[in-house]
């Protein structure tokens, strides 16, 4: 479970570079078009992040509550 936390969390550093550039590629073009298509791939880029956030929420209580579980079991840490 932490490795998939580690790759979800480094896939979400990643997709938010992605945005960034898009973002500044976007204010640094004029052309209407190549706008919208930077704009498109910006917004599924977010959405993605926005997703992968749930994600990373969800396995850190998946975790959260395995080590829980692994506590009241007595298994040592």
């Amino acid at each position: 479970m932490q490795g998939q936390l580690d790759r979800d969390q480094t896939f979400s550093d990643a997709l938010q570079s992605r945005i960034n550039a898009l973002t500044t590629d976007f204010v640094n073009r004029s052309d209407p078009a190549q706008r919208a298509v930077i704009e498109r791939d910006r917004q599924k880029a977010l959405t993605e992040l926005s997703n992968l956030k749930k994600q990373i929420d969800d396995d850190k209580k998946a975790l959260a509550d395995l080590e829980e579980e692994a506590r009241r079991a007595g298994v040592p840490p």
